[in-house]
């Protein structure tokens, strides 16, 4: 990363991550590490895990292969689509209009999926906002809502208990959008304390181990019992949304929920009578 006055140039893909929030970016730079990343031997190649995909005239690009992706820059222009813009003078939620042709938005563009896999992957999205002849990197941020024709980029990355890691999560597929927006209710620190704090005992709904009585240290986690089907977007939860589960039997549910469409109530009676046995 090399300095232009006060206005820096990016020459690899590595540099994107390690811009400091506010810093102008000089355009033809972040043009060309785009452009060029993909091209062995050029002077912005870095490796095939470095390659940044879609043009570099696209609004996005992601970083790396697909799905799970390092990360996803997003270029915006406030006003230029009907739902994108700031929500808010303190700039922490910004509206970000997916990829529509025809004026339909399609789940399966690539364009649109590296947004809507996001809380799933936690990777973190770049968002750069035009300046002129500059683009001003805002910082990283995080989709925090799903929307039929937009996203909502809220600034700051998941961390901890909040992103889904094991291997089992990150390759499905299948109803993608309802499953993200699932997860997206798990995430939901302020409920999810919530629920923590209503049983303090923190005894599995379904198989009843205390994890603290087993392996020292106090853990629990909450599941969301709505039924990935009624999944459509974003909506409230409450406290009574929620079941106290231990890792297992939640990674458990998270499967047969996947696999059978089944209510929740139904796969705690599975899961507690094959416990039987």
């Amino acid at each position: 990363m090399s300095s232009f006055g006060e206005v820096l140039s990016v020459n690899y893909t590595g540099d994107i991550f390690l811009l400091p929030a506010g810093a102008l970016i000089k355009k033809r730079s972040l043009f060309d590490v785009v452009q060029f990343s993909k091209v062995a031997g050029s002077r912005f190649w870095s490796g095939s895990e470095n390659i940044i995909f879609n043009t570099p005239q696209q609004g996005i690009n992601w970083i790396g292969g697909f799905p799970a992706c390092r990360g996803v820059i997003v270029k915006v222009r406030p006003g230029a689509y009907d739902h994108d813009g700031w929500g808010g003078a303190e700039k922490k939620f910004y509206n970000y209009s997916l990829k529509a042709r025809n004026g339909v938005v399609s789940e399966t563009e690539k364009a649109n999926r590296v947004l809507i896999n996001q809380p799933q992957y936690g990777y973190p999205i770049f968002l750069f906002s035009d300046d002129k002849d500059s683009w001003l990197y805002e910082g990283e941020f995080s989709v925090s809502e799903l929307h039929a024709e937009y996203v909502v980029l809220e600034r700051g990355r998941v961390k901890g208990d909040f992103l889904v890691a094991a291997q089992s999560e990150l390759d499905y597929q299948e109803g993608g959008k309802r499953y993200v927006s699932h997860l997206m209710a798990e995430r939901n620190r302020a409920v999810v304390q919530q629920v923590k704090d209503s049983n303090r005992d923190w005894c599995c709904d379904i198989c009843g181990i205390r994890f603290a009585d087993r392996y020292g240290v106090d853990y629990i986690e909450a599941h969301h019992k709505k039924p990935i089907s009624t999944f459509s977007g974003p909506h409230s939860v409450t406290v009574s949304d929620f079941a106290l589960v231990c890792p297992n039997c939640h990674r458990a549910v998270h499967i047969l929920m996947r696999q059978n469409h089944s209510r929740y109530s139904d796969i705690k009676s599975e899961l507690q009578m094959r416990a039987s046995f």
